[in-house]
Order: structure tokens, then sequence, then C-alpha cells
């Protein structure tokens, strides 16, 4: 966009370039943003500054709070036609995903949630771009929830081809609505650039008392001050690779800087802050060539005839203007430090997220354990975390079949467990966990059996139950869905219990994911990680149903009662767990990148949710319908000590857990004597960025007096 003058290669002329800078502040139904405002109006001027991006202040364009679609779409539609060199799209609001087509919307300040028509499809703004006028590039910018859903090019790398980063790649290669979400989409039709504030599955956030959103505050921070080094990079591992501009300046920082300087510096400040990182994806390499000017460059003195500069010699008493010029960068660097370190303190209130629901979202760095931190210890008034244990990682079964994947657990004893891997053809593993509870696990693999599904078609278990009697066990499966009997001797598949007809019809990539069964074996409880088609979200939380089947271990089941449960914001269901009289203990989980995985366990008491089997669609069901819910911990808060991350955690100890069961009597020693020990494990995905853990809780299990 900026005029370069006799700088080689490409170009972007100011002149006939164009912004359309859209902003929703204000909403009727959904959780305000004021911060946006101020994004709007800070980003034109950056765009129009003449120092930064010299466009003509005509030529960029706010719409904020556009009532309708049409609205928000015609200046951008006129702004195509106006624009011949390139046109700059940026949006900034709330944001959320089609639970069955898995499409970004945009809102509007009239959007209800649940309710797409309410909201603005990506693709319409993709299309109104068009592809074969002009402008020459299209760049677009998106500054809400879930924005890394439009980006395509999932392989892993750099930025050239349009690829992701490695992270984000083996992220979404371990998940398989990720696979969905992405097949069959072109992201960059008519597209040159895409920069989105967060990843796929991630929210962007509104941190409160800040003057702007994370993503767009560090953007609009790099534009206004630069970035000092060769194109942006302000440390060796940051710097991008060298493309045309200007020479450097007489201190070699880049009088220019590229997308891919300015997507580099935001990355990494907001890793920093662990915040969600922004995504890029990009056609032609457009990321590399200049883009804007860099504050952060100092003009080149002129040396005139005697070896003088214009300000002053070596031999002059005011010095060198190059040394004056250091000791204001110094001192300006000092002002920025003090500043940045009272944001800090002041930065420590709530975070609102810009999607269909506000979520607290914890804004400090991960935590790093150290030798002096406890490793056991209360995670809340009714949970404690007694140890875990690392020894299962990258262990094989006999030398020859790897024991991962976890996904499911099922006591078979007071030490003793069957936890069942979801990789094909689908194992279980008996497991010693070391303990029975009082003291931290020490889990080892002793015997293992291979399942034999029938019937064809794909068959990913997920939740398992040991029947009474230990003979057989009954294996969810996403796939399909269904639910299968196996005999534990030879892993012989004897037969499936019949599902209702609405969790196979409606059913999304995302299904059964939980299973668990009362302690006489009468009930069995199937639970689905998100929601059905019909369902969908409400302010951001999962619509999901959990199935209560009746009948005889080994023997029949058959569709009993259906129960509404919502989920917490940004979360899945993964597992749950039968305390008796309807109550459950409910594994809720996500991952997000940058930030790690969410951890927490959840009380549910189903006994006065109603039967919503003939219930077409959970969108109309009042509050009391579903579930009452306590939250039981959030691992999170649970001692670190001793624990690693393969990848940046808000806790350490946090992996991707999966699999839970509850122990089969209460602890009889110990400090948490009484109470009953709680088992976790993780599924590492088949990825070295994640870890097989196992966890031994003490839980009290009485229900809270107070919801």
């Amino acid at each position: 966009m900026t005029d370069f003058g006799s700088a080689p290669g490409p170009v972007f002329n100011p002149a006939e370039s164009a912004c359309v800078i859209v902003g929703v502040d204000s909403y009727t139904s959904l959780p305000q943003l004021p911060a946006v405002r101020n994004n709007l109006k800070a980003l034109r001027a950056a765009l129009t500054d003449r120092t930064i991006g010299g466009m003509p202040k005509r030529n960029c364009r706010v719409v904020l709070n556009p009532r309708t679609i049409t609205a928000a779409l015609r200046p951008v539609e006129q702004a195509v036609h106006t624009a011949k060199d390139t046109l700059i799209v940026y949006y900034a609001g709330h944001g959320f995903l089609d639970s069955k087509q898995e499409g970004l919307y945009l809102t509007l300040p009239g959007t209800e949630a649940g309710k797409l028509h309410s909201g603005i499809p990506y693709a319409w703004l993709r299309s109104v771009l068009g592809t074969r006028t002009p402008p020459r590039l299209r760049i677009v910018i998106l500054d809400c929830c879930y924005s890394g859903s439009v980006i395509k090019g999932m392989s892993a790398g750099t930025m050239a081809g349009g690829a992701m980063s490695t992270a984000a790649a083996t992220q979404l290669a371990s998940s398989r609505l990720g696979e969905a979400l992405f097949e069959g989409m072109d992201s960059m039709e008519g597209v040159s650039y895409l920069l989105t504030s967060t990843p796929w599955n991630v929210e962007a956030l509104a941190p409160e008392g800040e003057e702007y959103t994370a993503f767009t505050g560090e953007f609009l921070r790099v534009l206004w001050d630069g970035v000092p080094g060769p194109q942006g990079g302000s440390r060796a591992t940051d710097a991008a690779p060298s493309g045309p501009g200007e020479p450097p300046d007489a201190n070699g920082v880049d009088t220019h800087l590229t997308l891919e300087a300015i997507y580099r510096e935001v990355r990494r400040a907001l890793r920093a802050k662990n915040r969600p990182l922004p995504q890029q994806q990009s056609q032609n390499s457009i990321e590399k060539l200049p883009f804007v000017r860099n504050r952060a460059a100092r003009p080149v003195p002129q040396v005139p005839q005697g070896g003088r500069t214009a300000a002053g010699g070596p031999d002059s008493p005011g010095g060198s203007a190059t040394d004056r010029e250091r000791e204001l960068e110094q001192q300006r660097e000092q002002e920025r430090e003090e500043e940045a370190r009272k944001r800090r303190v002041r930065r420590r209130g709530l975070v609102a997220s810009l999607c269909v629901a506000a979520v607290a979202v914890p804004s400090f760095v991960w935590w790093r354990s150290g030798d002096d931190e406890p490793s056991s210890g209360d995670c809340s008034d009714d949970v404690a975390l007694i140890g875990h244990s690392d020894a299962l990682d990258g262990v094989e079964y006999e030398a020859a079949v790897p024991v991962d994947g976890l996904s499911g657990l099922a006591m078979s004893g007071p030490s003793r467990a069957w936890a069942l891997a979801d990789n094909p053809p689908g194992r279980i593993f008996d497991l010693d966990l070391g303990t029975t509870g009082a003291a931290p696990p020490a889990a080892r693999a002793v015997d293992m059996r291979t399942l034999h599904p029938t019937g064809g078609g794909r068959f990913d278990g997920e939740g398992l139950v040991l029947e009474q009697g230990g003979r057989t066990v009954l294996v969810a499966s996403e796939a399909g869905p269904s639910i299968r009997r196996f005999r534990v001797s030879d892993g012989a598949e004897l037969g499936r219990i019949e599902l209702p007809r609405n969790l196979v019809e409606w059913s999304g990539p995302e299904n059964l994911e939980a299973l668990g069964a009362s302690s006489d074996g009468r009930y069995l409880y199937a639970g689905l990680e998100a929601p059905l088609f019909r369902d969908g979200k409400a302010r951001g939380r999962g619509l999901l149903r959990i199935q209560r089947f009746k009948g005889t271990p080994g023997g029949t089941y058959v569709p009993d009662k259906q129960y509404a449960y919502q989920s917490a914001a940004g979360l899945r269901v993964s597992e749950l767990v039968v305390l008796g009289g309807d109550r459950l203990l409910v594994l809720e989980t996500n991952h997000a990148e940058g930030q790690g995985n969410a951890v927490r366990i959840f009380g549910a008491d189903l006994s006065r949710a109603k039967d919503v089997s003939r219930v077409e669609s959970l969108q109309s069901e009042p509050v009391d319908a579903f579930a009452k819910k306590w939250e039981a911990v959030d691992l999170v808060t649970c001692p670190r000590g001793g624990s690693a991350a393969a990848q940046p955690q808000l806790n350490p100890l946090l992996e991707n857990a999966e699999g839970m069961a509850l122990g089969t009597a209460p602890l009889s020693s110990g400090p948490y004597k009484g109470r009953l020990p709680l088992f976790l494990v993780s599924d590492n995905n088949n990825s070295p960025h994640q870890i097989t853990r196992v966890y031994a809780l003490a839980v009290r299990v009485g229900r809270p007096a107070a919801e």
C-alpha cells in the first residue's frame, strides 16, 4: 500500500487503494464490545497516516454497527469497483460457527444466538470481493472468535504456499472436527492475503480495561511503533525473510514492514501474553512485499563535505546526530517498557470474548513448574490432586504396540483399569495404576486386547464401560455412531445397543464420546461431545444430549430417557462418571493453540431435568429443562510441581484428558481418607506435542449446597 518511489519489485499504490473497516460494538442481545469502536477509529488513522500507510482519507471508509447484511457488504462491493490497486477489508465483532456446516458467521447489532439468518456468512463477504475485477490485491483481516476457520492449507511448515504454522497443523491433524471443517473449503478464492485473530477453534479476546481488542491492539502497536531489526524481526528467531524494499536506515532497520513482519511481531507479542495466536495465509507470496512504513526506522543522516553531519560531526560540541538519536530511542524504549508494565498491572481484570458468549479466560503466561512447588494438594474445596504419572508416555506394550490414544477408562479393581485406545483397529489395555489412590500413580500396561468390530464401516471407540463380572465391555463409537459389546477374552464383537433415531440421523462428526453405567449396571448413560445439528449452541455453550438406557449387564439395554445438558462455553464433553441417583461427574475439555488445554469437571443432576426424547431442537427449551450442574474443579487450579508440558499450557499439569473413572472404594489412608479416588487419562493423539498422562484425584462426591 505504501508508495515506495524507486523501490524495486511490486509495490502498493495508496492513491489507487481503499479500505473498508467494519465493526460492531453495540448489540441488542449479545455482550457489548466497546473496544471495537476504538479499533475502527485507530486503524483508519494508521492506514491514512502519511508516515505509515499514506492512503487518502476519502479512500478509507468506516462502517460502524451496520444494521443489515446489505449495509455491511455494500461498502465492500463499492470499494471493489473503485480500488484499482489494493483493497483492505477489516471486520471486528462477535463471531460464531454454524454447528452443521461449520462455516464462520460475522454478526450484526441484531444478531441472536443460535439464529444463523441473523448473521453474515463469511462466504458472502468473500463472494462480494469477486475474482475478475480490480483491485489487484485483496487483503482481509478478521478479529472475531473462530476467525481462523476461514484459513485453508493445513500442511505443516512455514507460511510459504499458504500453509499454517507447524503447531497449528499438528493440532488440527489431531482433530476430526478440524478435518471436517476444512474439507472442500476454498477460503482464498478472491483473497490475496488473510489475517485472522485466532486459530479455528479459539475465542478472540477483548480484555477489560484495555482500549482495543487483544489482537487489534497489538496490530495497531506494530503500525504506530514499528519494529526494530531487519524486516521487522526484533529477534533472530522472529526475523522474516528478506524482501523487496528500500535500503535499511543508518541503524540497519528496514524502512518498511511486510505483512509477514507485522504478523510475526503481533504473534510474538500475543504469545508472550498467553493470548490467542493469529493465523495468516496468502497467495503468490504477497506477505513478503513491503506494506507500510516502519516507524522504528530513522532517516539516514546527510553527510556534507568535511565529514560532518548536518547536526554536527564527531568534532562538534553537540556530538553526532546518530548518538543523539540512539539516546532518544533508549529513552523512548524505557518509557515503553514502563507503560507496558503499567498495562500488565491494569490488565488483571475480566476478559471478554468476541464470540456469541462472553467468556472469562486467563490472560497470564502459562505456568512453569519449579522444584519447590508441590506436586499434590487441594485443587478446590471438594477435589485434591494426589499426583500424576507420565510412565505410559512413549511406551510400547511388549515392544510392539504403542500405548497411546487412550480415550476411555473403566476400573476393574482398586488399582486396575482397562483403558480404551481410539486408534484403529481399536484396543483395550489392562493398566496397573500402581496405587489405590492414596499415593501418586505409577501406571504400566500389563495386558492388551485387540477389538474386532463387525459390520464394516469406521469404528472409533471413545467411551468404555466394563460390565459386571468383567467378561464384557461396552464401547461407544463416534463413527456410526454405535454402542457395541465386546468379549474381553478375545475382543470379539457380541452385539450392539439400539440407539434412538435422533442420535443417528442428526449426528455430526463429533458424536458419542462419553459412556458410563450405574454401580448396579441397571442404567447406562451415553453423552454427546458436540450438539446435534438441530440443537446447536446458545451463547457459545453446546446444547447437548445425554441418553439413558435401561437394562441388565451383559444383556439387553433399551433407550429410556434423554436429558438436555449445557456445556461450558468453548468446551466439549469428553467423559462422564455415574454417581447414582441420576447424578454424574462430567469431564469437559478443549484445546486452544497458544494457551493449551482446558480440563474441567462438573457435577450434574439429571433427576429434575426434562425428558427431551421427543424434542426436535433444544434451542426452544427453557433453562430449567436442562440438567442442573456445578463445577467441581478446574484442573488449572491444581498444584503443578513436577509436571512438564510439551506445548504452552496455563498449568503444565494439563493435558488432553479424555478418560475418567471413579475408584471402587473410598480411600482408607492418607490426608484425603474417606474421599473417593478419581482417575483421568489423557489422549496424546499420536502427537509429539502431547503426553500420555494418568492423574489420581481425591473427590467428595456429595452435591454442594449451593449451585
